[in-house]
């Protein structure tokens, strides 16, 4: 426990996962069965799951080679361990001795078997789960997921319904966007509506992805139609140009009731979004602090396979100081037709008032109700506010913070994070068991202004967390005294001199049809530079 701090009401329990006979977490060591030698032979596999019986397959001889059924498709993670997606059975050529390991997503207990195979090897492998989120009225979602990109991988939606079923994840949104210059497909798949391969508890919904060379790259939910231009600033292309702004395709997306996230906001090993030739192309979220200001932006995903968390939670924490809501996503960025990490991977959690549905799942995004993680669970609440919510002080004072946490992989610190700093931090001894830990950690919090409050857990890298180290965060709850906003006046500062980069950006390229199209675009610039200027002058 870092500076002195003793919580009150602190505990910290286990649960041990069920086990089942020959089948053991991919941490164990092997458990060979007994069976007799002989070349190849045929192995019949059949998965029982609680929830679903889709699980991702990986299956890997004693010399390292993987191996797949007949047809099936193989993709390969960045720990170079190739997988396979099966719907409840499947049968495979295996040499003498494989090793086997089955998963369900996030919430799966992962069962690795070691196996001895004679002629023919009946084999049933029960899947169990170590948190069950929906039961909580959570449900899980990945706003950038791509089925047709022009990769080398044929992918359908039945494909991509598997993909989700076996991932355990409830909202999947495909991305129709091109791939490199005009190459755009699937935009006829956008409706609005679940695509008819969903099913109750796994929704396929088409949206799209907006790309810009200079502007960020933003993700819609639930839109009816296909926004255009679907990518501005793509050299050799009929859209070469940097027009029009992000702000013109959010705004309609939020005319036709959608939702827009900005993708990858801050990208790996780049910590300024402005660094070198200010006229090169950069998928950073450069216009997303001037779009919020125009009220056309509703979340962000703090979480990528193609971003930096910390970066991104950094960028994240002072748009919250400046008084927005905006809520905390993920979007993997996985391609269903190529190569890559599994979608949900990294993932966004969504409490849903009542039953979960598109509308439903939609409305808790937009309203904050979301943690975002890529292993452990974290919760909170303030003064009896839930994550989202906004209570009020009459005057300065404390607030009671709840906090919880479960988690399979190992975390080693828990923080609740005030404004962007560390108001209180509880170091946690990783487990060294294969059971999954609980923790419930209550603090006092003093309060002297307008705050928002979210709780952060962070935890060593681990070969059952996609794009590691471990790590979650929630979203806010927002603390209000005497009514007063959120407003920073140096985070304010920071993105005046943001804005500034950007007018630079718009003056270096000067890719616009006319004089008048590009003024338009920096008037919607300074438009938002003025309000953090206001704010600069006059916040705390």
């Amino acid at each position: 426990m870092n500076s002195g701090f003793s919580p009150t009401n602190t505990v910290v329990h286990s649960t041990k996962m069920l086990c089942f006979v020959f089948v053991f977490l991919n941490i164990a060591p092997f458990n060979p069965l007994a069976f007799a030698h002989d070349g190849m032979h045929l192995l019949r596999v059949k998965i029982e799951g609680t929830r679903d019986r889709a699980a991702r397959v990986s299956i890997v001889d004693d010399v390292g080679v993987f191996i797949a059924p007949t047809g099936a498709v193989l993709r390969k993670t960045n720990r170079d361990i190739k997988y396979f997606y099966a719907d409840g059975e499947f049968s495979v050529a295996v040499p003498e001795s494989v090793r086997m390991t089955i998963a369900a997503g996030l919430e799966s207990v992962p069962q690795t078997v070691s196996i001895r195979a004679n002629a023919e090897t009946d084999l049933t492998v029960k899947l169990g789960s170590w948190i069950d989120m929906a039961s909580r009225g959570w449900y899980s979602g990945d706003s950038h997921v791509h089925l047709h990109t022009g990769g080398p991988i044929s992918a359908s939606t039945s494909d991509a319904i598997l993909a989700a079923r076996a991932e355990g994840l409830n909202y999947v949104n495909l991305c129709v966007s091109n791939n490199l210059g005009d190459d755009i497909r699937g935009q006829e798949l956008i409706t609005g509506a679940a695509h008819p391969h969903s099913n109750n508890r796994h929704l396929l919904v088409f949206g799209e992805e907006i790309r810009s060379s200079i502007y960020g790259h933003m993700q819609f939910f639930g839109i009816k139609k296909f926004v255009e231009p679907q990518y501005t600033g793509f050299d050799k292309t009929p859209n070469s140009l940097d027009f029009p702004a992000n702000f013109k395709m959010a705004k309609e997306t939020c005319d036709q009731g959608g939702v827009v996230t900005y993708g990858h906001p801050m990208l790996k090993n780049a910590p300024d979004a402005f660094a070198g030739d200010l006229a090169a192309g950069n998928g950073a979220a450069r216009e997303l602090p001037i779009d919020l200001v125009h009220g056309a932006v509703h979340a962000m995903d703090i979480m990528s396979y193609n971003s930096d968390e910390v970066l991104s939670s950094q960028l994240w924490y002072q748009l919250l100081n400046c008084g927005f809501k905006i809520s905390a996503c993920v979007g993997t960025d996985a391609l269903l037709d190529n190569s890559t990490e599994p979608m949900g991977g990294s993932r966004v959690y969504v409490k849903t008032k009542g039953e979960f549905n598109q509308a439903t799942w939609q409305e808790g995004l937009k309203l904050g109700r979301t943690l975002v993680t890529n292993g452990p669970i974290a919760w909170l609440t303030v003064n009896d506010q839930e994550i989202g919510s906004t209570c009020e002080l009459a005057s300065e004072g404390s607030v009671r913070v709840r906090t919880s946490v479960d988690s399979l992989v190992p975390i080693n610190v828990v923080e609740v994070v005030v404004n962007g700093e560390v108001a209180r931090s509880l170091d946690v001894q990783p487990a060294t068991s294969d059971s999954a830990q609980h923790l419930q950690w209550d603090v006092e919090i003093p309060l002297a202004k307008s705050s928002w409050i979210a709780l952060r857990v962070r935890g060593p890298d681990d070969p059952r967390v996609f794009d590691g180290p471990a790590w979650a965060h929630t979203s806010p709850v927002y603390v209000l005294l005497s009514g007063k906003p959120i407003a920073n006046k140096s985070d304010a500062q920071y993105f005046v001199g943001w804005i500034d980069q950007m007018l630079r950006v718009v003056a270096i390229r000067n890719r616009y049809p006319s004089s008048q199209d590009r003024e338009a675009v920096e008037s919607i610039f300074r438009k938002a530079q003025d309000y953090y200027a206001k704010m600069a002058k006059s916040g705390d």
